[in-house]
């Protein structure tokens, strides 16, 4: 995600001129550009991926030409709700404050071009922090802030934290799905061609005959087509499924989302736990790894009843693998219902809540703090969700009626 294009103009309603960089001035704008002032539409994004599609379709258009100030390369704009911030190169902040625009007249850029994509498909958004942006700029989504309920001893207060992004990312191979891996937005052309390089589909670039977003837009479905001899080679290679079942060549980054929250109904339990009991259970995790203190390289997870009896841990390299097993040893000797909460090493992320809700398990206590998705989905599923504190004290982030002092 990056910006490729910057343009201004000194009166509305014409063609704007392309320029390499430009300040950004907080609460007013592009410096310079007529669209500036004390208002909700300071600056304008539209992605070139929808100035290439209008050429496509005959306009002889280039950038600048629809009166947008900024042009952007892999950013799925429709799905961008308003109140989104995104950070422009290192210190730029603005704010989503509109999505497309009623136009009362045709201006000069609809007579010039045939077509204004504005409307339709542009976004505006005001300066909160300002500074300079240059073309190849990187373009950031920031997470909105939450709001937390930070429990320390005898006091409650609320404060507010940005949490890290996850969604879902769906590696297509010669157009077929190949797997989904959770991650943090951003870098996803880089991504594919990492996984691609470790799963050995490629050894080197030349590999590629294209590496790109499944329609130029969804930055959450990127399809990889190798070359003929390439493809030849690792044949066999490519027979292999993905983690996640995808069951359309058409998934989109929502549908994928979609997809991932099936089959998990919200919870129906009525416990409480002790929160003081309970943040004791956090901070002793580390007296059940023997592993960690050997090694100092493994995560764990623990399983506890109502009464805050340890009932199962296990340690892994991997953080999904540790809960996997202490779950399982509880599955499989048919004790898993006693489990009423469970306290991780790792942040929590969107599959460590799936595979909780999927066992059952209300409450999830960890070490790191979770991810946007993995809130959003405890949240659905009526979980709780907590951290530790680094002023000690817990972090609660959503089910605060489980912890009880």
């Amino acid at each position: 995600m990056e910006i490729v294009s910057i343009a201004a103009s000194r009166k509305k309603g014409t063609r704007k001129q392309c320029i390499t960089e430009a300040e950004l001035i907080a609460d007013h704008g592009l410096d310079g550009d007529a669209h500036a002032g004390k208002w909700h539409r300071q600056i304008s994004f539209l992605a070139s991926e929808s100035i290439e599609d209008a050429k496509n379709r005959g306009l002889n258009v280039a950038f600048g030409d629809f009166a947008e100030n900024i042009a952007t390369t892999g950013i799925d704009w429709k799905n961008m709700p308003v109140g989104t911030k995104l950070r422009l190169g290192e210190k730029v902040l603005v704010e989503i404050t509109q999505i497309g625009k009623e136009c009362k007249k045709k201006c000069a850029i609809f007579y010039q071009a045939g077509d204004c994509i504005m409307p339709r498909e542009g976004i505006f958004a005001k300066v909160l922090e300002g500074g300079m942006i240059r073309c190849g700029d990187k373009i950031q989504i920031i997470s909105p802030q939450m709001e937390v309920i930070h429990w320390h001893e005898d006091s409650i207060v609320k404060v507010s934290q940005n949490l890290i992004g996850e969604e879902p990312l769906s590696i297509r191979i010669q157009g077929k799905p190949y797997s989904v891996v959770m991650r943090t937005p951003g870098e996803e052309i880089p991504h594919v061609a990492g996984f691609c390089l470790g799963e050995g589909i490629v050894d080197n670039p030349d590999d590629f005959a294209s590496l790109a977003f499944c329609d130029g837009t969804d930055t959450n479905v990127v399809t990889a087509t190798l070359t003929a001899s390439r493809k030849e080679i690792v044949s066999d290679l490519l027979e292999r499924r993905g983690f996640v079942s995808q069951t359309s060549c058409g998934l989109c980054g929502k549908e994928l989302i979609q997809d991932l929250y099936q089959d998990i109904k919200p919870m129906t339990d009525s416990l409480i736990i002790d929160i003081g009991k309970a943040a004791s259970c956090l901070q002793s995790l580390y007296d059940h790894q023997p592993l960690k203190k050997e090694t100092h390289a493994s995560h764990a997870a623990a399983i506890y009843n109502k009464d805050c009896q340890l009932l199962s841990v296990s340690e892994d390299v991997g953080r999904h693998n540790a809960l996997d097993k202490a779950m399982g040893k509880l599955f499989l000797d048919k004790k898993l219902s006693d489990a009423s909460f469970l306290v991780l090493s790792s942040r929590i992320s969107f599959e460590l809540v799936q595979k909780a809700a999927r066992a059952k398990i209300a409450m999830i206590l960890a070490f790191s703090r979770p991810t946007e998705l993995a809130v959003k989905l405890a949240k659905e599923l009526d979980m709780t969700i907590a951290c530790l504190a680094k002023e000690d004290g817990l972090f609660i982030y959503c089910g605060k009626k489980r912890l009880k002092r």
